[in-house]
């Protein structure tokens, strides 16, 4: 039997039923007393002046604890969750939870969280979260969320109803728009799955951060409809091959990009480009969204083992101006060597096969 994190632990952690009426001034408050024995440095930015990157200096990410197996060696881990400490809920406090179907999803604060609140000795202006341009060295703050799938261990978006999925992406969407409407800031949504691509706990989860700090992708986003007049989802709907479609879902669209960098690459296109939020979604919308996400993971899930490979990926949101909303899986297909580090990316496959390969594995007839 799985093991999960039951409602009693639940009850000991939970600060908040839902977020929706919490203040920034409560989520400032709720990370202080959660992390207050735990001292994390403030955080420093700098960016790259050759292409904008921004990068964030953060000593305390290196003591985060690890439950994926080591990389290299053949142990698989169990979805039983033997050892998870979510499961046994030693974790921060919870400020939002859903009933599921099974088991419940729920959201709290990381550990070991990329960004941090300002120093509560800071000016109430310095405190709060707004964009900003990046001079050569800068402290920048922040709140960093997870959002647990389920509350148990082995349920993620490829194995579970879609009702629980569309309620999982309800509760996402909820803490997209909080995060956006209190700080006017930056919310990145992510997904790792696997230690070869950054995951460090097997327990399913999405994390969240919201700070002044730009990732580089959503500037280029900005940019390409600046530049284009068009979103970037509006660019590939209309010019990606229709041969590299894997799956259309009426209000979202599965496909492979033909720029593909490696194998098994997907987008998720949503094809009401005005959204570019999570929260502006509706029933249907979060439905198709919810449709792909379980499919991309199902065609990584089923592709990676048959090339030798551990099932790792990242999925990252795209949001806000210029993305039209979109969502990226990168499986951990292929290594990246010193030409990709030149920006010279050598794909291993074809974007066609990969496209045919995806079809197939979710039974898909031409």
């Amino acid at each position: 039997m799985a093991r999960q994190m039951d409602r009693q632990l639940l009850k000991k952690l939970l600060q908040s039923d839902a977020l929706d009426q919490l203040t920034f001034e409560d989520l400032e408050a709720y990370f202080r007393a959660d992390l207050s024995l735990k001292p994390h440095p403030q955080n420093w930015a700098s960016v790259d002046p050759r292409d904008g990157t921004r990068v964030v200096f953060n000593l305390a990410r290196a003591r985060r604890p690890h439950d994926y197996p080591a990389s290299g060696t053949s142990a698989v881990q169990s979805d039983a969750g033997e050892g998870c400490p979510i499961c046994a809920g030693q974790t921060t406090g919870i400020i939002d939870y859903a009933e599921l179907s099974d088991g419940f999803t729920f959201i709290n604060k990381n550990l070991f969280p990329i960004f941090y609140p300002a120093p509560a000795a800071a000016p109430e202006a310095e405190r709060k979260i707004l964009p900003k341009g990046l001079s050569e060295h800068d402290p920048t703050h922040g709140f960093h969320f997870l959002q647990w799938t389920s509350s148990i261990h082995g349920h993620d978006w490829h194995n579970m109803p879609l009702a629980d999925r569309v309620i999982v992406l309800e509760r996402l969407a909820a803490l997209e728009q909080k995060l956006f409407s209190i700080t006017g800031g930056y919310v990145s949504i992510i997904k790792n799955h696997g230690r070869e691509v950054g995951g460090s706990l097997t327990h399913p989860h999405q994390q969240i951060v919201v700070s002044g700090t730009q990732p580089n992708r959503h500037r280029q986003n900005q940019l390409f409809l600046e530049e284009h007049g068009e979103t970037f989802a509006d660019y590939m709907l209309r010019e990606n091959p229709a041969e590299l479609r894997i799956r259309d879902y009426g209000a979202a669209l599965l496909l492979t990009p033909y720029y593909m960098r490696r194998p098994f690459d997907m987008l998720l296109l949503l094809k009401y480009t005005q959204k570019s939020h999570l929260h502006h979604l509706d029933r249907e919308q979060l439905s198709a969204v919810a449709d792909g996400w379980a499919d991309a993971i199902r065609i990584i899930l089923t592709v990676l083992p048959g090339m030798g490979r551990a099932p790792a990926y990242n999925i990252a949101v795209h949001n806000g101006p210029g993305a039209g909303l979109y969502f990226e899986f990168l499986p951990y297909s292929q290594e990246l060597g010193g030409f990709e580090q030149l920006g010279l990316y050598i794909c291993q496959s074809h974007p066609r096969e990969a496209a045919q390969a995806a079809r197939t594995s979710l039974g898909i007839e031409e």
